[in-house]
């Protein structure tokens, strides 16, 4: 997730290198020319020969104020750049607030009284506020946050992330760090950031990293951008709060919520899915027969309660089962968006999901219509993640339509009210499923 990032980062620092350089190297070698030419003004002047001595130090004067007019402000204001980006993460700890106003009292009367043993206590409390800043930056510098997020993510279940903080100095150690960011949530979202709670890192020795797992549940579908994580450290003394921001690249595919079937099963009893149960005996997992052991059959299909009432070997027989496909034409049309309508168009997104990973579970036919996006499952991941990619990111439209075809084998239209102009066999409405009961997401957690 990281690498194309820090490759683009890194030929961006490589490109405008030469052109730094070059503005360090050209002031300097102005300063050094003009005070070589101030030392032979000096040297003319000391010889007696006053005239060269004044054009030597008028020349010498001319290069330290072109300098000090192009140098200066670039670097004023990247000084201004620098403080102005550290103050932002600045903060007073209340220890720190109370040894701020300790310094100003030591400092008013030092400089009322001019006793030499106050002036020498507030040098020293000064310089370790100086101390402070100086460590405290240091131990700021050259982190790098990475996150390790789990593929195939639906909307409400438990995830397990990695998150990874890594000191890249080579000497100096990192102490008392506490890591904070989030996720940008998917726009015309309800929230606009999905924050992860705030995480310590009490010791990462150099050249190394620190490890948290966390436990995660993203609220809904979409792609959730990354959002950059701000670290922060009260070392060494605990008076003041620095920090910085350090940028993150990425995102995750927040698959559509799996929800209950039972209630819309029980709504719409026509409702298929995948294998069904023919009245004859064959393979399958449904009991079909008990009848008595004969010679070949296998130990694992004895009915061992079934012997044991009888007192003779007894063998189960289990129904065939029929592979029937589904094909789902799925209308994003919704007449009137509002609240309730939203709410039942998402649990129609989830429900097409759900019919979808229930389907490719068992590596049965599933096949989805919607506008234009057509694509069928026959136990090919590749299917799945773009049938699942497509679901996370669909909106609902303004616009009815629908295939004027009916795809071959079983078929449901999902939409909202009684479109015309669909000859399949079967409807629903989307807009009458039942929310409360089917909004409950299935548990499931997604391992790491």
């Amino acid at each position: 997730m990281h690498r194309e990032g820090d490759r683009k980062q890194a030929n961006g620092n490589r490109q405008p290198s030469g052109s730094n350089l070059r503005k360090i190297l050209l002031p300097t070698f102005y300063l050094a020319i003009s005070l070589l030419l101030a030392v032979l003004s000096s040297y003319a002047r000391s010889s007696g020969q006053f005239n060269a001595a004044g054009v030597l130090a008028v020349i010498a004067l001319i290069l330290a104020v072109v300098v000090s007019l192009t140098l200066v402000p670039r670097l004023w204001k990247r000084v201004q750049q620098d403080y102005l980006h550290s103050m932002r993460f600045f903060r007073f700890t209340r220890r720190g607030m109370i040894f701020t106003l300790s310094v100003l009292c030591i400092a008013f009367a030092s400089f009322n009284t001019g006793n030499n043993l106050l002036i020498l206590v507030l040098s020293m409390l000064l310089s370790s506020m100086i101390v402070s800043g100086i460590v405290a930056n240091s131990v700021l510098r050259r982190l790098k946050v990475s996150i390790n997020l789990p593929k195939n993510i639906h909307a409400g279940q438990k995830v397990v992330l990695f998150l990874t903080l890594e000191n890249l100095k080579k000497w100096f150690p990192s102490y008392a760090l506490r890591l904070q960011g989030g996720f940008e949530s998917p726009s015309g979202r309800q929230d606009s950031r999905s924050e992860v709670a705030e995480q310590a890192f009490p010791f990462i020795p150099p050249g190394e990293n620190l490890q948290i797992r966390l436990e995660w549940q993203f609220p809904q579908r979409g792609f959730y951008r990354v959002d950059g994580f701000y670290v922060r450290t009260s070392f060494p003394f605990g008076f003041f709060v620095r920090g910085r921001k350090l940028e993150v690249q990425g995102g995750v595919m927040a698959f559509p919520a799996l929800i209950n079937l039972d209630p819309v099963r029980h709504a719409f009893p026509h409702l298929l899915e995948g294998q069904v149960e023919a009245k004859e005996k064959g393979i399958g997992s449904s009991l079909y027969n008990v009848r008595p052991y004969r010679s070949g059959d296998r130990a694992r299909f004895v009915h061992w309660k079934a012997s044991a009432k009888l007192n003779r070997l007894m063998v189960k027989d289990f129904a065939r089962e029929e592979d029937r496909p589904l094909n789902v034409v799925f209308s994003t049309y919704l007449p009137e968006p509002s609240k309730q309508a939203l709410q039942c168009f998402e649990v129609a997104v989830s429900l097409v999901a759900t019919l979808a990973e229930s389907y490719h579970n068992r590596g049965h036919r599933f096949t989805l219509l919607c506008g234009d996006f057509e694509v069928s499952l026959n136990g090919n991941q590749r299917d799945y993640e773009t049938m699942m990619q497509f679901l996370a990111q669909v909106e609902h439209s303004s616009r009815p339509g629908i295939p004027s075809r009916s795809p071959q084998g079983p078929s449901i239209l999902l939409a909202a009210g009684d479109l015309a102009g669909w000859e399949g066999a079967s409807r629903i409405d989307f807009l009458r499923l039942p929310v409360e009961e089917a909004v409950q997401t299935v548990p499931k957690r997604v391992p790491a």
